[in-house]
């Protein structure tokens, strides 16, 4: 455990050593690691050195490890020694193919890791040239886009749009003053969660981090209790384990002020076992381009809302839900959410071109996902444009098909999908993990029918015993689709 002023002191002497080798504004630092103190002392030492935290996940391949940092040219590369018993620094070996390789310092603790810096020799001189050099003067970090759908963009992320992110956040579910917030940061390093839900939503308001190196239902549980954790905020996937637990107390749970799902809907089954615990439960929306959260659900909002919507925009940010012409949707409208203000990144590090496709000739962000206002405010989230399922000429959003099929007691988690039809161009498919007492496929296709349009209706419904995850937590779309065609199907 460290006080704050403990902790500052450490940091105070990491950022001196990284000035002294010669860092400079805008330097990028690479870090892989897990979240823990070493983390958390490498992000604030690097900003408070002028420099650019740059995460990376310890089960990066080594050749992923290459390519990654020869997007964004780091002047340093630190490296926790091992991660669950394998050599993290052998990851590392590739990078040397680059044309200036960062040095690379790997370390064991908090102490060898300042005792290192310390001694670090002078890094070696890089081309001043940058041409992402504007933005990078109020770049704080750079995050990787999570690449569903293709190639992963370096977003940078700005100190303005982090801390303005965290404050909002720090107002929707924080305790009262003098009560301070306390947080578990068990997300990667390498996500906006873990940046700013996890650690500046907890210290922009004088709180406290509990750090989880590795995510397990049962360390979380008890880390909840014996730490005093008062926000728990993770993404659907990690409540869904937590819930299905042995050691899970909704009884035990009583200390915390508020519990958050974000990155993604809350299944029915989950919310229950959460309203055991009589804590306010909330949802949220963001993006790594938008800092991360930008859209909260109302305190007390019921399960239909939490289960079915992202809230409402947030309104200290601009938020806006328009047509592919940028004209304002009506109401019930499916249209493209996009964000502008002081929330947003900086653009993607090194390619001009994917940032300019990002931004409205008036600066507003693309953020991809499509939606509607209901005329109560809510916001449902429909998809993302790029999942949109066309079958016979029609659209089809999935997560509205995702919604229905997740409300029947033995589906556990869905995906909906499009895979090709001959006649119809796309055909809609889902892909599900069940629970106990399983349903078969005629009370599927019998619930769908009794909510959806005959065309939203699945042509199948495919078992899987477990989704694939990214990183962050969230299940793996492009991963599901590509094993869909050859999961079993239900009958």
């Amino acid at each position: 455990h460290w006080t704050h002023a403990g902790f500052d002191a450490l940091v105070g002497r990491a950022a001196a050593a990284l000035r002294a080798a010669g860092l400079r504004a805008g330097d990028r630092v690479a870090l892989m690691c897990t979240p823990r103190p070493e983390y958390l002392l490498v992000l604030m030492a690097v900003s408070r050195a002028g420099g650019v935290y740059v995460g990376l996940h310890p089960r990066c391949t080594a050749v992923e490890v290459a390519q990654l940092l020869q997007r964004v040219h780091p002047r340093l590369l630190l490296c926790l020694r091992s991660f669950e018993g394998q050599d993290l620094p052998s990851r590392c070996v590739p990078y040397d193919t680059m044309v200036e390789p960062p040095p690379l310092l790997a370390f064991d603790d908090l102490d060898e890791l300042l005792q290192r810096l310390e001694s670090l020799p002078a890094l070696p001189a890089q081309d001043p040239a940058v041409a992402d050099s504007a933005a990078l003067e109020r770049c704080a970090a750079i995050v990787f886009t999570s690449g569903t759908t293709g190639r992963p963009k370096a977003a940078m992320l700005t100190h303005d749009g982090l801390l303005w992110a965290a404050a909002v956040q720090h107002l929707r579910l924080s305790p009262p003053a003098p009560r301070l917030s306390r947080l578990l940061c068990h997300l990667p390093i390498n996500h906006v969660g873990c940046l700013m839900n996890l650690t500046l939503g907890a210290l922009v308001g004088q709180g406290s981090v509990v750090f989880l190196p590795k995510f397990s239902a049962a360390a979380t549980l008890r880390l909840l209790v014996d730490e005093g954790v008062n926000v728990w905020l993770q993404v659907p996937a990690m409540f869904h384990d937590c819930v299905g637990h042995p050691a899970f107390d909704p009884d035990a749970l009583r200390q915390l002020h508020s519990i958050c799902i974000g990155g993604g809907a809350p299944s029915a089954a989950t919310l229950q076992r959460l309203r055991e615990s009589g804590v306010p439960l909330f949802v949220e929306y963001g993006q790594t381009e938008t800092s991360s959260s930008g859209a909260y659900s109302d305190p007390g909002a019921d399960d239909e809302v939490l289960t079915h919507c992202i809230g409402r925009f947030d309104a200290h940010f601009e938020m806006r839900i328009v047509r592919p012409d940028d004209s304002l949707c009506a109401v019930a409208e499916v249209g493209e959410i996009q964000a502008r203000g002081r929330l947003l990144f900086a653009g993607y590090f090194g390619d001009a071109a994917a940032t300019r496709e990002a931004f409205t000739a008036d600066g507003w962000l693309h953020t991809g996902d499509l939606a509607e206002q209901r005329a109560d405010g809510q916001v449902v989230l429909r998809g993302r444009l790029k999942e949109m399922i066309k079958s016979g000429g029609l659209n089809v959003y999935p997560r509205e098909v995702e919604q229905v099929l997740e409300s029947h007691p033995g589906v556990a988690q869905v995906v909906v999908l499009g895979l090709p039809d001959e006649r119809l161009g796309e055909a809609v498919h889902a892909v599900l993990s069940l629970r106990d007492a399983p349903p078969d496929r005629a009370a599927l296709d019998a619930l769908c029918r009794s909510q959806l349009a005959n065309y939203k209706v699945p042509k199948s419904f495919r078992a899987v015993d477990r989704f694939a995850l990214l990183p962050n937590g969230k299940i793996d779309r492009v991963a599901t689709r590509a094993m869909a065609p050859g999961l079993p199907r239900l009958e």
